[in-house]
């Protein structure tokens, strides 16, 4: 039986969001962040594991017999100018919160674990450490995230995402007096975005393309040479996000042969796969919601991605995703980071670490629930085959 949760610790997690959200690290840097983590669940007796999966920023604490395991994911990392405009530091809070709070519930069938996953903004740490086996012994996942939509949410789904780099090269020229020896490659860079206007039109209502010019020249009166840009692509369905890789390709090189360029394409931030929810770990949560007074929206799309997508490929997973504000707010904003250190984000991330707790200790506690889950994850696995 899993508690009321203790006034020091809600006390200690507060603290621990400040702290985070005040001293933003971007993806892979978070050794600030991982170290008060640490500090706060050696404080509550636990030995945390550092450096898994070859990533000084990730960790690992756990409880309970060896094998399967309930795992709690939490991150940490901001966004570059913006800091925790995505709130991070809540997501950290309430993981680290969720595994103390259902660790200190004793004994369980499976054991209960927190895993620290780093650059998950920008980099795919949960990728990083699926690829390193770090994954292995997890048999259950469940997070959480900030929503600025102001409203509580389970079994949400999500868009998956690649970012793609281009690079057009031309030649340099004088601009004022040899223009025509020149070959403008920031103009490739321009033809790219009015291709990818044009291109738009034609999209799935979800799908998403977005980018931003990351060089365009070295000096005005110099043709460039060299120009660059940074571009994601996301949609809801794997194909969809291939036929899209495809078809940027091709309005890629287009806009190389419109101005004379080559057009270099590489991938910056490897696919983070849509998030598929498993609605039967979600109708514990839920279930856990609804007993404090909240009844979660279900199975919602959120047209973001996270790396969390990849995790939930292999591995039954689903999240809470809790309101910051009163009213919806943009996300990735100013407005978004001071919403995520506010007195109502950590009123609702305190009820969030309760339910998160008390659904784990569910499925840790009862053989009969984990196969339930199990089974239904399989059905889903065997629906998208035939699909």
């Amino acid at each position: 039986m899993v508690k009321p949760l203790s006034s020091p610790l809600a006390e200690e997690l507060v603290q621990l969001s400040r702290e985070i959200h005040a001293d933003p690290e971007l993806a892979y840097q978070e050794r600030r962040a991982a170290a008060r983590i640490a500090a706060l669940l050696q404080r509550h007796g636990h030995e945390v594991q550092m450096g898994i999966g070859g990533l000084e920023t990730a960790f690992r604490a756990r409880v309970g017999p060896p094998g399967p395991s309930v795992a709690f994911i939490a991150e940490y990392d901001a966004l570059a100018g913006v800091g925790h405009g995505c709130g991070h530091n809540l997501i950290a809070m309430t993981n680290v919160g969720a595994f103390l709070h259902a660790a200190s519930a004793g004994a369980a069938d499976v054991a209960l674990e927190l895993i620290g996953t780093p650059a998950e903004e920008t980099g795919g740490g949960k990728i990083d450490l699926l690829n390193a086996g770090a994954f292995t012994d997890v048999a259950f996942v469940l997070s959480t995230h900030p929503a600025a939509q102001a409203r509580w949410g389970v079994s949400g789904t999500g868009l998956g995402i690649i970012g793609k780099r281009v690079v057009y090269q031309g030649a340099a020229s004088h601009a004022g007096s040899s223009p025509e020896r020149g070959r403008n490659a920031l103009n490739g860079v321009i033809r790219l975005f009015v291709g990818i206007d044009g291109w738009r039109q034609h999209l799935p209502s979800e799908s998403r393309v977005h980018g931003i010019i990351t060089h365009g020249g070295d000096a005005v009166n110099v043709v460039p040479a060299r120009a660059e840009a940074k571009i994601d692509l996301r949609a809801k369905d794997t194909a969809t996000l291939e036929g899209m890789v495809a078809t940027f390709t091709d309005v890629a090189q287009g806009a190389a042969l419109e101005t004379g360029t080559s057009v270099q394409i590489t991938t910056y931030l490897p696919m983070y796969l849509p998030v598929a929810a498993n609605t039967g770990l979600g109708d514990v949560v839920a279930d856990e919601l609804r007993r404090r007074g909240v009844d979660p929206e279900r199975g919602f799309l959120v047209t973001a991605s996270t790396d969390l997508g990849n995790v939930s490929q292999r591995i039954p997973t689903d999240w809470i995703r809790f309101p910051v504000t009163e009213r919806p707010i943009a996300g990735h904003s100013d407005a978004m980071r001071e919403a995520s250190a506010s007195d109502l984000a950590h009123r609702n991330a305190l009820l969030v670490v309760e339910a998160l707790g008390a659904a784990a200790r569910r499925v840790a506690t009862d053989a009969s629930l984990r196969r339930s889950i199990q089974d239904g994850a399989k059905m889903s696995d065997r629906a998208q085959v035939t699909a």
